[in-house]
């Protein structure tokens, strides 16, 4: 025992070191921070400045968390805030690979299995694209699969001290993102299916008495600091996903334009059938596209190749947790009528954890038998997957060069017009004399003495068009090999 106990604790050290280093390559060879990281890190800012107080000015937002961490690693290390921000994104994802790799070991038999799990958690593409974004996403998969273990744990010998943390990792994961909440208030219930009522409704009391006590902190924190209502608004916006009639109302608006516009008279009763459907079945790509084809024809192959007797630990307790996910995404997509595939992972992550025993038992038995094609096979889809994550073939360094050149070269106390959040925030990180304002609509540009326009290829065609007719002569211009560009213009007086 103890000597598979030092097998996983080697297994986890190397996998973090790895996640590390996987880390620091892909934010070492990213051109630009992503547009939300660019939001994070300015309120960061504002909060190392101003407190609570200057964070009001980002009240849209609703969740500030995230930033909030940033400025206080900012402000204990002295490291600059971006840094600070990436420093955080690393140690997030070496806590997300370890909360994995520890799950992972609770539903495999033995730590080479554990191993192989590990190396398809740090080679899995849609995990290491989301590397180079500064978001506080990690953070909200970090601690739900954190949580998820310690759930695990309790499930192995109930106690209230695990119980207790649970409820803090719940939280964390909650102030990361607000969803959180459908798995802190359901993944209790799953008490119900391993244990009679009586007893099932005892241990999930110890589940909720957190809970309960800091709602009611939270009550009076609120009461006397109105602004934390303010700055954490989002909170509110849970009422719109659970809210029936909201939902519905909207779905009927969508089926009677569905029914008017594109349908015909004799298929017009099939509206709500076709909308609903579409977004399950968008849904569903969105999931697959995110598991990808490598993984999923690894978990083909392995269901055609060898025979599966084991029973899976925790297999129903998984399912519960991905049914879980599948509700808030669908929750979220039948209001908002989209999905992003970075808002699946947390479900992705569960689907592979199902996928996981079959798959690794494969690789076992491939290894033991020295069976080298599917070795061969397996290895390459793990080093194009890893390596895909890690390479960006359309360089936007030309964005951020164009901004620091403005911001070194433009004259003190003129006044300069950008339609690119990104191309602001370069600026401005460079400390210019020159003053930048930010407005996609450039109508405006006659009020200003410079103008900076991001024009990318295939986008902003109107925008180029636009330019022509404009009284403005280009004074620096980057473009990158696909013909993208980033133009600064001086901006002539009327005649």
């Amino acid at each position: 025992m103890i000597n598979i106990q030092s097998h996983i604790a080697k297994i986890r050290l190397s996998t973090a070191f790895a996640s590390l280093l996987i880390s620091i390559v892909a934010f070492y060879g990213n051109d630009l921070l992503n547009r939300d990281g660019i939001l994070y890190v300015d309120m960061a800012s504002a909060y190392v400045q101003g407190g609570f107080d200057a964070l009001l000015q980002y009240s849209d937002f609703g969740w500030p968390f995230f930033s909030i961490v940033i400025a206080y690693i900012h402000q204990i290390t002295h490291l600059p805030v971006e840094l600070s921000a990436i420093a955080l994104n690393v140690l997030l994802f070496v806590v997300l690979t370890d909360a994995l790799v520890l799950v992972s070991n609770k539903i495999l038999p033995n730590p080479r299995q554990v191993a192989f799990a590990a190396l398809l958690f740090l080679c899995f593409f849609t995990l290491n694209h989301y590397r180079v974004f500064i978001g506080r996403d990690v953070g909200y998969w970090a601690f739900c699969m954190l949580a998820l273990y310690q759930f695990i744990l309790y499930l192995e010998k109930p106690s209230i001290k695990k119980a207790l943390l649970w409820q803090i990792l719940m939280v964390l994961a909650i102030l990361f993102r607000i969803d959180g909440v459908v798995i802190l208030l359901g993944l209790p219930l799953y008490l119900f299916t391993t244990q009679s009522p009586t007893i099932a409704l005892k241990q999930i009391i110890q589940f909720f008495y957190l809970l309960i006590a800091g709602a009611v902190l939270a009550m009076l924190i609120a009461i006397d600091q109105s602004s934390l209502a303010t700055i954490f608004s989002k909170i509110g916006s849970i009422t719109k996903y659970i809210n029936p009639d909201n939902v519905l109302t909207h779905f009927k608006l969508n089926t009677d334009l569905i029914e008017t516009h594109i349908l015909n008279k004799f298929s017009a009763r099939y509206s709500a059938l076709i909308l609903s459907s579409g977004l399950i079945t968008m849904l569903v790509y969105k999931l697959i596209n995110a598991l990808t084809l490598g993984y999923l024809g690894i978990y083909i192959y392995s269901l055609w190749k060898y025979t599966f007797h084991r029973v899976t630990p925790y297999r129903k307790l998984i399912a519960y947790f991905l049914a879980l996910n599948l509700i808030i995404l669908l929750g979220f997509i039948f209001t908002e009528y989209f999905v992003s595939k970075r808002y699946t992972v947390l479900a992705v992550m569960g689907l592979l954890l199902l996928m996981l025993p079959r798959i690794c038992d494969t690789l076992e038995k491939a290894w033991l038998a020295n069976y080298k094609p599917i070795l061969v096979a397996v290895g390459l889809i793990l080093f194009v997957s890893l390596v895909d994550s890690l390479t960006h073939s359309n360089s936007k360094v030309y964005i951020k060069d164009v901004a620091i050149w403005a911001s070194n070269n433009l004259p003190e106390n003129s006044r300069v017009l950008t339609n690119n959040k990104i191309i602001k925030y370069y600026f401005n990180s460079h400390q210019p004399l020159a003053e930048i304002s930010l407005d996609p609509n450039v109508n405006t540009y006659q009020n200003y003495d410079y103008l900076i326009i991001l024009i990318e290829k295939n986008k902003f065609k109107e925008l180029g068009q636009q330019l022509t007719s404009m009284k403005i002569k280009p004074i620096y211009k980057l473009e990158n090999k696909r013909g993208s560009k980033a133009t600064v213009y001086l901006v002539q007086p009327p005649q």
